[in-house]
């Protein structure tokens, strides 16, 4: 919750989890980023699904966030990023 409403700026009250198990773990190498001061390392990821009526997205940082950030509904999201949000939906039900 704290890395989605610092790096978008979504008011953390206009969303929930779905469910307080992560729908992917990632781990793996991240180059250097010199321009932050960051050498290679590893980086562990942990992705959570958030539902929402209302919220919206407000200022991203742009430094963490390539692309902006929108919301979308389930079908598009799935089709986005995969079935992982789908199945965190079921198990959530």
């Amino acid at each position: 919750m704290r890395e989605l409403t610092e790096e978008t700026g979504v008011d953390p009250t206009d969303v929930a989890p779905t469910s307080h198990v992560p729908v992917y773990v990632e781990y793996g190498k991240v180059p250097a980023r010199p321009d932050k001061g960051e050498p290679e390392h590893f980086h562990l990821d942990f992705g959570y699904c958030f539902t929402t009526a209302c919220a919206d997205v407000g200022s991203i940082q742009e430094s963490e966030v390539a692309g902006g950030a929108a919301w979308y509904p389930l079908g598009e999201a799935e089709r986005l990023v995969g079935h992982r949000i789908a199945r965190s939906l079921r198990a959530s039900a």
